[in-house]
């Protein structure tokens, strides 16, 4: 028996990258998943490669009617929601004083709205069913600063915050928020931002490699299998002690300034 046997799940943003990863493992442990994106033919190929336990919505997550169909759908199709991943997001890289108004709010509602009207959208849902667990991805830049990412730095900041107040007020309803901050993410984010003909796929591990200059063993956080696993656990019963709390998956990036010259192991 799967670790999500029974569980019903929609994962947002579940079209490609990060989401796709996630669903694919939650219905290899047993989960039926609703699959939710606004890329609607990408988003219904990898359902229908998941076969019956799997659905495609449409939505977008900055509109609360969206919501509402999605989540009546869900129930309509697989009885009820157990899990929310909220892992639909953009990426903006542009410098603070380069970034308009317009494009600041734009990653804003995708990124901080559209977790906040996902939770309001599934607590009945949940509340009705006995509990449930909330997965809000939030980011490595939620929890430093970075030159370049004003916009999306703040947002998943506010990713955090969010989880930690939703944490607080539906825990007595036995519904468990966390959040994971990843330092790879959906590659297809960063393609925009990338010079022509780069190997998309590549792009965490690329990343990682330029920063850490670690062999492959050594750079976990480059493989997009690790948060979904990490998103698996907090979905699972094996987490019903966690909630309002940010599970970082960076491969040690964040945790210090590594002096050389001092003695180490």
């Amino acid at each position: 028996m799967g670790r999500l046997a029974g569980k019903v799940a929609i994962v947002t943003g579940a079209a490609q990258g990060t989401g796709a990863v996630i669903a694919r493992l939650f219905v290899e442990e047993g989960a039926r998943v609703v699959l939710a994106d606004v890329k609607d033919e990408p988003g219904r190929e990898v359902a229908r490669g998941l076969g019956d336990a799997a659905r495609f919505v449409h939505l977008d997550v900055r509109r609360p009617e969206d919501w509402k169909a999605a989540v009546a759908s869900t129930v309509s199709a697989f009885g009820g929601v157990h899990v929310l991943v909220n892992n639909a997001a953009i990426l903006l890289l542009a410098p603070l004083t380069g970034t308009s108004r317009e494009d600041f709010l734009r990653i804003v509602e995708v990124n901080q709205l559209g977790p906040f009207l996902g939770i309001q959208a599934v607590f009945e849902p949940m509340k009705t069913g006995g509990g449930g667990s909330i997965v809000n991805i939030s980011s490595s830049d939620g929890i430093k600063g970075m030159n370049g990412v004003a916009a999306y730095a703040s947002s998943k900041w506010g990713v955090r915050g969010l989880t930690k107040c939703a944490a607080m007020e539906l825990g007595r309803y036995r519904i468990r928020v966390n959040a994971i901050c990843p330092e790879a993410g959906n590659p297809f984010m960063s393609a925009p931002f990338l010079p022509e003909m780069s190997d998309i796929a590549n792009v965490p591990h690329q990343m990682m490699q330029a920063i850490l200059k670690a062999p492959d063993h050594a750079t976990p956080a480059s493989r997009l299998e690790d948060v979904a696993r990490m998103a698996l656990f907090l979905a699972s019963d094996e987490s019903l002690s966690c909630t309002a709390a940010d599970f970082v998956v960076d491969a040690g990036l964040w945790a210090g300034v590594y002096q050389k010259g001092v003695p180490s192991a």
